[in-house]
């Protein structure tokens, strides 16, 4: 940065192509006694070039594409991408829609930098702020209350409304829909072979409730570069009933489920299960036992990912309360073994939990820090702060965030017409790439 600075100070830089033999690469320099006005010819070296670029928001290389074949072709290289996906630092991305009767339907992406795990973990403050900024927006797209919400999967978001299942960089804003045929589709990445993959369980409650040893059969969707449907292969399984949205972690997709009887006179009711999907592979690897207490919430339980592995987080409602002051965390340890971990913590102050209309807090993972972050599942009333909970589980204290601009002021309301109840997620850890499908 100082040469930079002196090169300017001097007299004009101009950055020509820059070869992408490593070995070639060399400093030019003009004449040190040459005439005023005569430009200056400097190559930098790959590394520094790289350095440089990865420094860059996504938005302003898209930009740079543009600039020459050269960059083109070396910010949309594999190798770039995997810089770039290494070096930067994680973000937080809050996405809502209209309301299920609101016009227009539209789906707003935003997104902002988290705060430094310093600062986090050793902060004393109860309450603090964030801000988030308008990445995207996506015409024609509404989620019903209370139905599966968007998930963050290396560096895309993909979420699904009836049978089209929609996938988007916030960083790129490209944007690829296809048709699935059943409702419920999730996201997986395989990290070995850099390949996105949909699955679909396409046997539904109706086919077990008449047969309940009929085989499940799932859709498995590879997608490929231009976000074209590579192939769809068909994997069965043993029988079983989807609770959940699914969570991709390390290449396997987790989601909650019960097993039917297969005999109606074989009391009680087998436990409830997690099915595990091998993306790479394309196989449903097992179904993990479980403690009957961490699918209690059944369709709203939150599934994170707490440290590297598969978490539940529980909230305790005691006598039909609409709020809790207590949770459960189920961390699932061994895989293989199926062995779990339980631990309950207390809340310094209750937080909603409604299961109807109403509001309700849900966690969708954690920061840097560790700590479990606790978020609306809807907008607040109309130009209402919009808060995040953070609850450190060493000091048992919780912080109150504000994020500022998520649909808090009535200019945005009235500009981009939003109404009623908005379904909302707050996605935390959300890592920027700028890789296309």
């Amino acid at each position: 940065m100082m040469k930079r600075k002196e090169h300017e100070k001097g007299s004009r830089s101009i950055l020509e192509p820059i070869p992408l033999d490593l070995k070639k690469k060399m400093y030019t320099r003009s004449p040190a006694k040459s005439r005023p006005g005569k430009k200056l010819h400097v190559l930098l070296p790959y590394d520094m070039e790289v350095e440089t670029l990865t420094r860059l928001p996504g938005k302003s290389l898209m930009k740079f594409l543009c600039v020459s074949k050269i960059w083109y072709s070396l910010i949309r290289s594999q190798r770039f991408v995997a810089s770039y996906y290494a070096a930067k630092p994680s973000r937080f991305i809050a996405a809502f829609t209209n309301s299920v009767f609101g016009k227009p339907e539209r789906l707003f992406i935003l997104s902002g930098e988290e705060e430094e795990e310093a600062s986090s973990s050793s902060s004393s403050s109860s309450s603090s702020s964030l801000v988030a900024n308008l990445d995207m927006t996506i015409p024609s797209v509404t989620l019903r209350h209370g139905s599966f919400k968007y998930s963050s999967v290396h560096g895309f978001l993909a979420c699904s409304e009836g049978l089209t299942f929609i996938i988007c960089n916030p960083s790129t804003r490209q944007v690829i829909t296809f048709h699935c045929k059943a409702n419920g589709t999730c996201l997986g990445y395989d990290p070995v072979d850099d390949q996105f993959k949909a699955l679909t369980l396409l046997t539904s409650r109706y086919d077990l409730i008449h047969n309940p040893s009929l085989m499940c059969m799932h859709e498995v969707i590879t997608l490929g570069r231009g976000g074209r449907v590579v192939s769809r292969t068909q994997v069965t399984s043993p029988p079983y009933r989807r609770m959940t949205v699914g969570l991709c972690i390390n290449g396997f997709i987790y989601y909650g489920a019960s097993v039917p009887n297969q005999t109606e006179a074989l009391p009680p009711p087998p436990p409830p299960v997690f099915v595990c999907f091998d993306v790479r592979n394309e196989r449903i690897l097992s179904f993990i036992t479980t403690p009957k207490d961490v699918l209690v919430w059944k369709g709203f339980t939150s599934l994170i990912e707490y440290k590297g592995k598969l978490a539940v987080v529980v909230p305790i409602c005691l006598g039909g309360a609409s709020s809790f002051d207590r949770f459960n965390l189920w961390i699932l340890e061994d895989v293989t073994k199926h062995e779990w971990s339980g631990q309950s913590f207390q809340l310094p102050s209750s937080l909603p939990f409604t299961l109807g209309m109403g509001e309700r807090m849900i966690s969708q993972g954690t920061n840097k820090a560790g700590e479990i972050i606790f978020s609306p599942s809807t907008l607040p009333d109309r130009a209402h702060p919009f808060y995040v909970f953070f609850f450190n589980p060493d000091t048992k204290s919780t912080r109150r965030v504000r994020i500022h601009g998520v649909a808090d002021t009535e200019e945005f309301w009235s500009r981009y017409g939003l109404t009623g109840i908005c379904c909302v997620s707050f996605s935390p850890q959300h890592n920027d790439s700028i890789a296309f499908l």
